[in-house]
């Protein structure tokens, strides 16, 4: 570690490159957490990064920037239009949530990526109280039907979004979306829970 960052040390001699993560203290274990899992997903893939490249951290989305020929700096995206800033705060506090609010279900994550869909309601992206269940579905699917007051039971009324503009229109669900199949959350302004549904879960 530098005075400000989080240096990788090895990669360079097999891939040509460091990497570098902008650090704040209290967040050093989370860091050395998402070094780990990029360092194994390079190696293991043997994958070829080139400079701006973007790549999933679990439930967001990183970006490596080249800083000098030496090493690629993590940036992580902030903003619906694709804009990124530098470090990773953000994400790696994100999948902590994500991961804690598992762990009290006793339950696994199951992470949705930046790639894949939901369905939702009218009123959602307004931010209104709303309850979400997790349903068995297509890959291209996260498995979410968020639905709020406005929902008329009707499923052809729904409307199918990406997962990245949900996240930043309702940024307070995300902790719950890591949650899998079986489970269902309410959120509204003062309060919010989970809870796994084993008929929803028996619906396969």
């Amino acid at each position: 570690m530098s005075s400000k960052h989080f240096v990788t040390s090895g990669l360079y001699r097999d891939f040509g490159y460091e990497i570098r993560v902008l650090s704040k203290e209290r967040l050093e274990l989370q860091y050395q957490k998402a070094l780990i899992y990029l360092i194994d997903f390079i190696i293991d893939t043997e994958a070829v990064i080139n400079p701006d490249q973007t790549i999933a951290y679990y439930s967001w989305m990183l970006k490596f920037v080249p800083c000098t020929d030496f090493y690629y700096d993590l940036w992580e995206i902030v903003y619906e239009e694709g804009l990124f800033t530098e470090g990773i705060d953000y994400s790696v506090e994100l999948v902590s949530s994500q991961e804690k609010e598992c762990t009290m279900r006793g339950a696994a994550p199951y992470f949705p990526t930046f790639g894949q869909k939901l369905a939702i309601s009218k009123g959602v992206y307004e931010g209104m109280v709303c309850e979400g269940v997790w349903y068995p579905s297509p890959d291209h699917m996260t498995g979410w039907f968020i639905t709020t007051d406005l929902y008329d039971g009707n499923i052809d009324s729904l409307m199918v979004v990406h997962y990245y503009h949900l996240v930043f229109k309702r940024p307070d669900l995300l902790t719950y979306l890591a949650l899998p199949h079986g489970f269902r959350f309410l959120k509204d302004a003062s309060n919010s829970e989970a809870w796994f549904d084993e008929k929803v879960y028996s619906n396969k």
